[in-house]
């Protein structure tokens, strides 16, 4: 039963990989691509936040509450991950600036691309990780889809237009199947993280960490409200899709403590995020009914 659902969690890693970074492809433009260098103080705040004080603030956690090797490096690896697929879908939700949602989930999913071979090695330090392999896994996984969906809407957009919720649909599905069949093959260590004090403060590291990115991106993002928003589901939601290549790159199961961690920040990222959403859009409800009293 263990090596069933482990084999469903690796096709739902792949697929999801795969599918979510086609339909990113798809979701934008060449225009896209320079949107982000009409406002470049907010790229290099977005920056900033991302790949400089999110991981200092996650190296600040493990100082507080040193846990194991694998654990520190989940978070750390998870730390250096920015650019998840997810941030339009949320801006589009939430009245955000779908625009710099588009094109900052592009901008920070490339530097990862070209940060974490080079970074990865230092921190998943005993697994003898080739950098070469890394990089391999990164452009083979994530850009080259990026570019194929690209090269799609621009050259057949109907087409694009037509495939795009099918590979949504896909993407989020295996979300589900990913959490389900990992979630199964980890119930015996989840039961240990809420069992025991070193296991709580895993807790803790996680959910602090998802609540300080979102603060550290609502911070930096600017005087605008809607880019602010943006930023803070941009750094709150790490790009799970890319420590997930660098964790099957480098290890022969998942059943590890890194994919743990990972998995426990994704699962609490959800959570308060998903609950944010639901407050704005239930605020955006109330608003529009009072203008509308307000109309007739």
């Amino acid at each position: 039963m263990a090596g069933l659902l482990l084999e469903i969690g690796y096709f739902g890693v792949f697929t999801f990989i795969f599918s979510s970074m086609l339909a990113m492809g798809m979701s934008i433009s060449l225009r896209d691509l320079t949107s982000p260098l009409h406002n470049p103080r907010l790229v290099v705040l977005s920056l900033l936040a991302n790949f400089v004080i999110v991981p200092v603030f996650a190296f600040i956690l493990l100082s507080i509450f040193p846990v194991s090797g694998e654990l520190a490096a989940g978070l750390i690896l998870v730390s250096i991950a920015a650019g998840a697929p997810s941030t339009p879908k949320v801006a589009e939700l939430t009245g955000g600036n779908i625009a710099y949602a588009v094109s900052l989930t592009l901008l920070m999913t490339l530097v990862t691309i070209v940060l974490m071979p080079l970074l990865v090695p230092y921190i998943l330090d005993g697994v003898g990780m080739d950098p070469t392999i890394i990089a391999y896994h990164l452009v083979f996984f994530m850009l080259l889809p990026i570019l194929a969906g690209m090269l799609l809407r621009d050259r057949m957009p109907d087409t694009a237009g037509r495939v795009l919720p099918a590979i949504d649909f896909i993407s989020n599905a295996t979300i589900g199947v990913i959490f389900l069949a990992f979630g199964v093959l980890f119930f015996a260590h989840i039961k240990e993280l809420f069992g025991n004090i070193l296991g709580m403060e895993v807790v803790v590291i996680a959910l602090l960490f998802v609540v300080g990115t979102l603060l550290i991106g609502y911070a930096m993002g600017g005087p605008d409200r809607n880019n602010r928003w943006v930023l803070a589901f941009g750094t709150g939601f790490r790009n799970v899709t890319a420590a997930l290549v660098v964790i099957t790159a480098g290890y022969r199961d998942l059943e590890n403590d890194v994919f743990l961690m990972v998995l426990a920040v994704t699962l609490f990222s959800v959570i308060i995020v998903s609950a944010i959403v639901g407050f704005m859009l239930k605020k955006q409800l109330h608003v529009g009914k009072r203008l509308q009293a307000r109309g007739s």
